[in-house]
């Protein structure tokens, strides 16, 4: 039965490796077809003219002439036919096949005729390594300096903008004694403007994407090495290893933009974090996919990358310059060591997949991809060239790092599972404390509903009695048949206050339904709806409201109520001759509402008590000391808080302090 179940898996396993390389390759082949310079490059006519579509772009790829170790001028070519080297870009990569000692430096002259009418733009890709542009006999820019003598190298991507009306011709001089690349490596783009700016910005986008992903999840690692159970030797130290190695690679095409003088030395850590990236992939295999045994396999493999790591460094900083005829050797080197590599790292992934080892899903699928895109890399050199996407070998490389993002999302599931787990035994500890505070709550609730029911009879006795007087018409006046219909108003305003308390006494630990409020408007409004009420008392009520927006989440009711409670117990203590001002002003956090008076003021004594239920200073006046109370609780629902000032004989200031809210308002 066993075997069964183990045939059943590895066929399972089979499978699903087949469908990745499948997969791989069917992508790899159709961004070849679609993102290729070799595919969409210019048409050439008989004549060895390069025909320019008037929309579009297309990459100059055939019908170059190469003129080694010489540097001419549009007028050199006005005298007579010179002898030349038919060639596509890319077909050399430097001169060292021109010379026999092998030397890979020197100066060239690349030459090709166009065809087209119209403004073109020409975006010429990396020149190698120093470069002058010339079209229709005219210089149109230099990266670097081409003389022998003042020879400064510079990486830089240009674009250069000019008419053909017909024919027309582009000469390159290059000048390298810095790379062991030369010359016109990479094949120029050339279109109208606005489908090669597209091209460029898409470029820009896509590396952008890839070069941004890559950095975060490194930068996210560095919290992770900190703890002790990430350890130098952690899965997760390689991954974030190589996300650092593949975003110091993948950023090459930001650098372009600005122009690079140390070629010598870019070009060197660029190829460093290659070969690290690489290192750090099979590093991540050899850990889940054979993590036991097989020490002398890893040690060779970290001495063999070290190694290939330190030559890559090495030879063209120090090595080149010296024995010049080693460039030869170096690139097939190179692609040798990547074509072992992306070996081994599909051969480890096929076998943790076939023995069933844990996370053998998506980063066996992107250790896959990332050996099929190496190796597709290898193979397709000087065949594959995109215009605006990644080098195959890049998007292997960002499947690593693609898989890794993966694996912290699932990491970071487990323990956020785990948590919860380990947060249960603070539910008693919550449950507690909810207990208290319901009792609490419960017990302000009896109190709110004893002295509701208190009001109510008191309220319906002066309710009935003004509706007899006003209804029975007794000798009244029409100034006091007014008084005694705002008398009934207010009664019934009484009544919606009483039902207001009845609702608050019945309120559990539910939190109050906010919404937004712009805090001008609402003010605003409650001073004009309240200011006739007010000058009945005989103060003059003012406002102060500052133009500037206080948006704020709140309860209007609630607020409302708040603020009445204020301005009715400024209006009870302020005599007729007097005044009470509502303004509002705002800092950068919060709003402030203050409701001043120039009543008789507060005791020093009575003031840290005000807002304590059942505490009044209305001694002989009836008060139970309720709506100060009220007023805190609100506020403290409103997340603020409620200050009193007072002078005694001078006024009080109560303010409140609720703190302002970035929501968008239309």
């Amino acid at each position: 039965m066993k075997q069964t179940l183990f045939t059943r898996s590895s066929f399972r396993t089979i499978l699903l490796i087949t469908g990745i390389i499948i997969l791989s390759l069917t992508v790899l082949l159709t961004i070849s077809r679609y993102d290729n310079k070799y595919i969409s490059k210019a048409v050439l006519t008989q004549d060895n003219l390069c025909v320019i579509p008037e929309k579009g772009y297309c990459s100059l790829v055939d019908g170059w002439e190469l003129y080694p170790d010489r540097l001419l001028c549009p007028k050199d070519f006005l005298d007579k036919a010179l002898p030349y080297y038919g060639t596509w870009a890319g077909e050399y990569p430097n001169l060292a096949l021109f010379h026999e000692d092998k030397n890979p430096y020197g100066v060239s002259t690349w030459r090709l005729r166009l065809k087209g009418n119209g403004n073109v733009l020409l975006y010429l890709q990396e020149p190698l390594c120093a470069a002058r542009v010339y079209v229709n006999g005219l210089c149109l820019g230099e990266t670097g300096n081409i003389s022998f003598d003042r020879y400064t190298p510079l990486i830089k991507d240009t674009v250069y903008s000019f008419n053909l009306d017909g024919e027309g011709e582009l000469i390159i001089q290059t000048a390298n004694y810095s790379h062991y690349y030369g010359g016109i490596w990479y094949a120029p783009v050339i279109g109208d403007a606005d489908s090669v700016s597209r091209l460029i910005a898409a470029r820009i986008f896509i590396y952008g994407l890839l070069f941004f992903s890559a950095l975060t999840l490194s930068l996210f690692c560095i919290v992770l090495w900190t703890r002790r159970e990430n350890g130098s030797k952690s899965v997760t130290f390689y991954f974030g290893l190589l996300s650092l190695s593949f975003a110091l690679r993948i950023c090459y095409p930001f650098l372009r933009l600005f122009g690079v003088p140390f070629v010598r030395t870019l070009y060197a850590a660029e190829d460093a974090a290659a070969v690290s990236g690489i290192y750090f992939s099979l590093r991540i295999a050899l850990l889940l996919f054979l993590p036991d045994g097989r020490g002398r396999l890893k040690k060779t493999l970290r001495i063999v990358s070290a190694g290939v790591c330190g030559i890559v460094v090495v030879a063209p900083v120090f090595l080149f310059p010296a024995v010049p005829g080693l460039v030869l050797w170096y690139g097939p080197f190179i692609s040798w060591y990547k074509a072992v590599m992306a070996f081994l790292l599909i051969s480890l992934a096929v076998y943790g997949g076939l023995m069933g080892m844990p996370d053998a899903g998506v980063i066996l699928t992107a250790a896959i991809a990332n050996g099929i895109c190496l190796l597709y890399s290898v193979l397709s050199i000087g065949t594959c060239e995109p215009f605006a996407g990644a080098y195959p070998e890049e998007y292997g490389a960002f499947c690593m790092v693609m898989a890794f993002a993966d694996l912290m999302v699932r990491r970071n599931r487990a323990m956020a599972v785990e948590n919860q787990k380990l947060n249960l035994h603070l539910q008693e500890e919550v449950e507690e404390k909810t207990e208290h505070l319901q009792k609490l709550l419960m017990e302000r609730g009896q109190l709110i509903a004893e002295l509701g029911h208190d009001m109510k009879s008191p309220l319906t006795s002066l309710s009935n009695m003004a509706q007899i007087i006003r209804l029975n018409d007794i000798m009244l006046d029409e100034n006091t048949h007014r008084r005694i219909l705002h008398i009934e108003e207010q009664c019934n305003l009484l009544s919606e206050r009483l039902k207001s308390i009845q609702e608050i006494a019945a309120q559990t630990s539910a939190p109050v339904k906010m919404e937004p409020v712009l805090l001008n408007t609402f003010l605003s409004d409650f001073y004009h709806n309240c200011r006739p009420i007010i000058e009945l008392y005989g103060p003059n009520f003012l406002e102060n409201i500052t133009a500037v927006p206080c948006r704020i989440m709140a309860n209007p009711e609630r607020l409302f109520r708040a603020l009445e409670n204020l301005l009715y117990n400024a209006a009870d203590f302020t005599p007729a001759d007097g005044k009470i001002t509502l303004s509002l002003t705002a800092d950068d956090s919060f709003a402030r509402i203050a409701v001043s008076d120039t009543g008789c003021g507060i005791p020093d004594k009575d003031l840290p008590h005000i807002f304590r239920r059942s505490y009044t200073t209305r001694s002989g006046k009836g008060g139970q000391g309720l709506g100060l109370a009220i007023t805190r609780a609100i506020v403290l629902e409103h997340a603020g808080r409620i200050e009193a000032a007072s002078t005694e004989g001078e006024g009080t200031t109560f303010t409140i302090f609720l703190p302002l809210s970035a929501y968008p308002y239309s």
